[in-house]
């Protein structure tokens, strides 16, 4: 399947703006008047800007988009949903914040409305026509995604934009320290349950010798167990999410250790956002419909 990158930046930046906005909840929850929070809803807001508007790129006729919003059941129509409720209690967020506190309540609920919008983007793939999608793997994938690259861009911002001197931002960075050691750990094991899944897509289908796709009808049908997310076009790419997503963790371990997160911080960053892009690129070289292999 041909690489749909309008998508792969749109999973991957609207995970960001979500674990990003999540670690200012938890931030927030511990009750800290953060010069960092500021910065961070900027971020956030950015990020998830650039996401909708890669989601736009995708399509050829994008007036046509709102034909779909009218099923609820259509994946698009849940991911708006998301995205707007994001939206509001991320409103409600910056005018609790410039008041000076954030009420437990709105952190609470942001938090949850944020995991709740990666996994509907991830539920919008899962379709039995395309096997190495259909798992909860994928979904996982994007909550791994999410919780790699929101705590560790917070770390950034905590040091670059907080005050150093104060107890509770110490206290905050070193919340969040934890969180983007637990946030990569998670990153690394969802990506190898992802690449792995996708690889075991080989024993959901049985060849039975007919095909007839109207653009090739003398095609032959493709052999399962020749698709491997570890071989051929998926091949580089999965190897290159697993080891940017262990590097990923390395860096987070390394700068909790020296309390230097603008570099370490970084390059977790960095190492994360390799390991994300190369995983959805992974996805749709896997993306082989069922028709194929009958």
């Amino acid at each position: 399947m041909e690489l749909q990158w309008p998508l792969i930046l749109f999973t991957t930046f609207v995970a960001w703006a979500a674990g990003l906005f999540a670690s200012q909840c938890v931030v927030a929850l511990r009750g800290g008047k953060q010069k960092a929070q500021m910065a961070a809803w900027i971020v956030a807001a950015i990020l998830l800007v650039i996401g909708c508007i890669a989601v736009f790129m995708h399509l050829q006729h994008w007036e046509r988009i709102f034909n779909g919003f009218g099923h609820m059941s259509s994946g698009i129509t849940q991911e708006l949903i998301g995205i707007v409720l994001l939206i509001v209690i991320a409103v409600i967020f910056l005018v609790y914040l410039r008041k000076g506190k954030v009420p437990a309540w709105v952190s609470v609920v942001g938090i949850i409305i944020a995991l709740g919008l990666v996994c509907v983007m991830g539920g919008s793939y899962m379709m039995a026509a395309r096997p190495a999608w259909n798992g909860f793997s994928q979904m996982l994938s994007l909550i791994g995604a999410a919780l790699a690259l929101g705590p560790a861009t917070m770390l950034i911002l905590l040091e670059v934009c907080g005050d150093k001197d104060d107890e509770g931002a110490k206290a905050d960075v070193k919340t969040m320290g934890l969180a983007a050691i637990a946030g990569t750990a998670v990153n690394a094991v969802t990506t190898l349950f992802f690449a792995f899944g996708m690889n075991g897509v080989a024993g959901k289908v049985e060849s039975i010798k007919y095909t007839f796709d109207t653009t090739n009808p003398t095609a032959a049908p493709m052999d399962p167990t020749a698709v491997s997310a570890f071989a051929g076009a998926a091949g580089t790419p999965v190897i290159l999410a697993i080891i940017a997503a262990v590097l990923a963790l390395v860096c987070a371990i390394v700068g909790k250790k020296q309390g230097k997160w603008t570099l370490w911080g970084a390059l977790t960053v960095i190492f994360a956002l390799i390991a994300v892009i190369a995983l959805r690129v992974a996805f749709f070289h896997m993306g082989v419909p069922m028709y194929s292999f009958f």
